[in-house]
């Protein structure tokens, strides 16, 4: 018989590994999502013009996180907010020379 302080403890630590797996998902799912439109951006550069390169940018919505969550790990019910602020998060540290455009702000 486990003591009751033991059992809450053990409980707390699993919620809290779940709870960083749940993070460590949505961060690589943003990342899948960013990934994806940067090459679709860089497969579509040679073809336009300057002028066409200089306005021409790839979205990232929040939307398309959430459905390569779904597609790659499974997850259906993820609160969008929470979606958005690791999007958000992650497009932030991978800007770089190739623009894209997101809503999560």
């Amino acid at each position: 018989m486990t003591p009751k302080f033991l059992r809450r403890r053990r409980e707390r630590q699993a919620a809290a590994r779940g709870a960083a797996h749940l993070d460590a998902q949505l961060r690589a799912s943003a990342d899948i999502a960013i990934t994806a439109a940067r090459r679709a951006l860089r497969h579509r550069m040679p073809t336009l013009s300057l002028k066409e390169l200089a306005r021409d940018r790839e979205r990232v919505n929040v939307q398309v996180v959430l459905d390569v969550a779904h597609e790659h790990f499974g997850l259906t019910d993820v609160d969008r907010e929470r979606v958005a602020a690791f999007l958000r998060a992650r497009f932030e540290c991978r800007s770089g020379a190739l623009v894209l455009i997101t809503d999560a702000y």
